[in-house]
């Protein structure tokens, strides 16, 4: 088999707008730059690509347009391409949302361009290659963010300053730290690390790739500045640096802490591996239909009398007023009840690379839907929560209607049934018959 690599530099430049906050951010400075980072394995029968982007969301146009530009570049086929995002909360403006977020067309031309040719380049740099695959479990730098309370009730990172009194987390993390090794002359030359962790550590004004920078900073220490990392993050819509009992995780710098902890399990899971058994290459696209939930009735009165309350004074509500969220959320009921569309397609991907697997779905959902992908694929399996679209927050069924947990708050990025993680894993794990 041949494997190849390549990494680009994608910075915005300053003064760009930063997604990943309900008010405009514009990027002050660089703290750990963005790149795109892409990955090709082929053998006699297929050629597979993926590239992952240092960004908070990527649209399916975006992944189209890459995809088509790897077409004309290399025989690689569009529906072999995989592009996924890190969900970083510093990336660049990628993503149109609320009423100040707004994508970059400049920007995004100029992101289009640096996957595919990235993805041509490693096209280009593929050489013979022996690939391993390695696990570990790493536990202290990941946790649930939704929190039991002590009324019974649930809610998203609760606060202490507010009063919060919470018990403990509903449910549990998924620890695996899952790597695929790629070694050329006896030595690695790069890896894809599947870890499930929100990257949201750094969101302020300036451009950062969170955790993410420090991992590959990391590797390249320990394996030479040619290595690459390709992180591909998993099912971490529940899930943050955060826990709530333990204000160390809260610290400045933390982005560095969990980074490099990653890392760690990764160099000891890359050097642990096991030669892979095939040189197998395959993929299979897919679709599920998911259905769009609508407020309820109750819903629909409570943001009127929040839309009623401010008077003409309303439109003064902007992203950055005190109480805003109370309105985005108003506006969005409404929105969503107006709106005429129930269903939408999600785009599902499943590839094989040897003996394990990369599962793409562009929802992010919660971890309980991760491992169930990985139970039900039966082997070795990436799940990336970010992969080809952006569809937005998939709780459990449990969650929603709970009115403190964030990720069921009905929004653009929250507005699908609840069925849609169950549609989500049976579709992926359907796709491996294909394979």
């Amino acid at each position: 088999m041949k494997c190849g690599f390549f990494e680009k530099n994608i910075t915005p430049p300053l003064g760009s707008i930063i997604p990943g906050g309900f008010a405009a951010r514009y990027n002050e400075k660089v703290q750990e730059p963005l790149f795109v980072r892409a990955f090709v394995a082929e053998n006699d029968e297929t050629t597979l690509a993926i590239a992952v982007v240092d960004a908070c969301g990527i649209t399916k146009d975006i992944t189209d347009a890459i995809r088509q530009r790897v077409a004309t570049l290399t025989p690689i086929l569009p529906e072999n391409v995989m592009v996924m995002a890190t969900h970083c909360h510093g990336g660049g403006p990628t993503l149109n949302w609320g009423e100040e977020v707004v994508t970059d067309p400049a920007y995004l031309d100029f992101l289009e361009k640096s996957a595919a040719d990235s993805i041509a380049i490693a096209y280009e740099n593929a050489a013979e290659s022996r690939l391993t695959f390695g696990k570990e479990e790493l536990f202290g730098v990941s946790f649930i963010r939704i929190y039991r309370m002590k009324d019974g009730s649930f809610k998203t990172n609760p606060s202490a300053a507010v009063g919060d009194e919470p018990v403990e987390p509903y449910t549990t993390i998924d620890p695996e730290v899952l790597v695929l090794g790629v070694w050329q002359n006896g030595a690695p030359v790069g890896a894809i690390v599947n870890f499930a962790n929100h990257p949201a550590i750094v969101s302020i004004s300036v451009t950062s790739s969170d955790y993410i920078y420090h991992l590959s900073q990391a590797l390249k220490k320990e394996f030479g500045d040619d290595f690459i990392t390709l992180f591909i993050n998993g099912a971490c819509g529940n899930i943050n640096h955060i826990n709530f009992f333990d204000s160390e995780t809260r610290l400045p710098g933390r982005q560095k802490v969990v980074g490099e902890a990653i890392a760690e399990k990764a160099v000891s899971a890359l050097r642990r591996g096991a030669p892979m058994k095939t040189e197998a290459l395959g993929c299979s696209l897919g679709s599920t239909t998911a259905h769009f939930r609508k407020p309820s009735a109750e819903a629909l009165l409570e943001a009127q009398a929040v839309m009623e309350s401010y008077g003409d004074d309303l439109i003064n509500q902007v992203p950055k007023a005190k109480g805003y969220q109370k309105v985005f959320f108003a506006m969005n009921a409404l929105r969503a009840m107006a709106d005429k569309r129930t269903q939408r397609e999600l785009e599902l991907q499943l590839m094989q690379i040897g003996d394990c697997y990369v599962a793409g779905t562009p929802t992010q959902i919660f971890t309980e839907f991760g491992k169930a992908i990985k139970e039900g694929i039966g082997a070795p399996t990436m799940v990336s929560a970010f992969a080809n679209d952006y569809c937005g927050y998939v709780p459990i069924a449990r969650m929603i209607g709970e009115k403190k947990v964030y990720e069921q708050k009905l929004c653009p990025t929250s507005a699908l049934a609840p069925d849609t993680g169950d549609r989500v894993c049976e579709g992926i794990i359907a796709l491996k018959a294909n394979l």
